[in-house]
């Protein structure tokens, strides 16, 4: 099949794996603002460390966070 000069070649199989990729990536960033990939980065992170401690559970890592981020003071009033 020959393409009239000045055509792109769109076709639906293209445009549906550029939907999926985009719509991937914006998945991505939802998880990485909300706070809900912490837990995955966290794994990545801790596999890379040699000799480290075994991973801490799901349950364990966000009580882990909530105390980190409760136990500071803040600077109000």
């Amino acid at each position: 099949m020959r393409r009239a000069p000045g055509r792109t070649g769109f076709s639906l199989f293209s445009s549906l794996a550029r939907f999926r990729h985009v719509a991937r990536a914006a998945w991505r960033a939802l998880r990485e603002w909300s706070g809900d990939a912490a837990y995955d980065r966290y794994l990545r992170v801790a596999a890379a460390k040699p000799g480290a401690q075994p991973p801490l559970t799901p349950a364990e890592f966000y009580l882990e966070q909530l105390n980190r981020r409760y136990s500071r003071p803040t600077r109000c009033c």
